[in-house]
């Protein structure tokens, strides 16, 4: 699904705006601090009804009350507008029919590549549990409506544990800890079952990006043991760290604080792979990404926020050359870069915009 026009109403730095984006490759350029990546964000929050760096509330402009995005695409108008409150609300439409936000996912699918996600083998897992269930969430609904379900109790038990009754906390927790377990069953064997087929293009995707032959394999991390029935292993864990989590004031163990590893000729990665190699490894599952998108899903829109001044010229000639067949929006402040692009795009040069701001 390709989007042909763009608008906004009160994002960011945009009042009203609206935006003619190209079949193949839409480039946003101009200096710091002149709303390049509100525009990119904006498709991904319309895609994934959430910002990739900011809250909802964050999103409206100063001022303003609201904010409203509108994608015009091949078959259809998606609208996504979400209200301040108190209560908040947002809201997505088709044609301007309500949909719910859980059906929404997945209906527009993007793969972001923006500079935090070079950080991603390094980082904190917060990194890496959200590669999975950026994938996860827009190719399978059976995940998406898990993790949602997942969070939701997740909130509600760590309320309970907060609560300095620990009488009370025992009688009710059971309940919480029988739904919690069932949906963390179903993320971890979908993390799992993800694993297993980046497993089987990683290394294809490494070699072609650096020329080299090397082994890599990724790996889950549970908090729990995955031999047994993770749902009631889970269980049984969840009771035994009761005490341990009425101190803590929260959950400590569960598919929200797992992660996964990676290893490099069959060591641990950040011990022994180059910072060149680390790129080219995080290249690979970028573009893993979305080729299993693409299969599994619709064909992504390709979202690249200033990452090509962060890839050296053969990572960035790679990238460029795996661009054709998706339709891309790609933010830089190097006018080099967009003369290095060679694909039919447009331009859009934000400090010739009337109106920007700098939030």
């Amino acid at each position: 699904m390709q989007v042909k026009r763009l608008k906004l109403d009160n994002y960011r730095s945009y009042t009203k705006h609206s935006f003619d984006l190209h079949p193949t490759a839409t480039i946003i350029v101009g200096p710091n601090a002149t709303g390049k990546t509100n525009l990119l964000e904006a498709i991904y929050v319309l895609a994934n009804t959430k910002s990739f760096r900011a809250r909802d509330h964050e999103l409206v402009q100063h001022g303003s009350d609201h904010f409203r995005i509108e994608a015009e695409t091949n078959e259809t108008k998606i609208g996504l507008g979400y209200q301040t409150g108190p209560p908040s609300a947002k809201k997505v439409d088709y044609n301007q029919v309500k949909r719910p936000l859980s059906r929404h996912v997945g209906t527009l699918p993007t793969v972001l590549f923006e500079p935090n996600d070079l950080l991603l083998l390094s980082g904190a897992p917060t990194l890496r549990r959200r590669y999975l269930d950026g994938i996860l969430s827009q190719s399978d609904p059976e995940y998406l409506t898990a993790l949602n379900t997942y969070q939701r109790i997740l909130k509600q038990r760590n309320s309970l544990l907060e609560r300095f009754d620990v009488a009370a906390v025992k009688n009710q927790i059971f309940a919480w800890d029988l739904n919690l377990t069932t949906n963390a069953a179903i993320i971890v064997a979908a993390r799992q079952k993800l694993l297993a087929h980046l497993n089987t293009v990683i290394a294809d995707l490494y070699g072609d990006i650096s020329g080299q032959v090397v082994k890599l394999k990724l790996g889950y991390s549970p908090s729990i043991n995955l031999q047994a029935d993770y749902a009631a292993a889970f269980m049984d864990a969840l009771v035994a760290n009761l005490t341990r989590d009425l101190a803590a004031g929260f959950t400590t163990i569960g598919p929200h604080r797992e992660d996964f590893t990676i290893s490099f000729n069959d060591s641990e990665l950040v011990a022994v792979a180059s910072r060149g190699e680390i790129r080219s490894i995080i290249l690979a599952l970028k573009l893993a990404e979305l080729e299993l998108l693409t299969s599994e899903a619709a064909t992504p829109l390709l979202l690249l926020d200033d990452v090509f001044s962060e890839l050296d010229a053969s990572r960035r000639q790679y990238l460029i050359s795996r661009l054709s067949g998706y339709q891309s929006l790609i933010t830089t402040t190097d006018a080099d870069v967009v003369q290095s692009i060679n694909l039919d795009h447009s331009l859009i040069k934000t400090n010739q915009l009337k109106n920007y701001a700098t939030n």
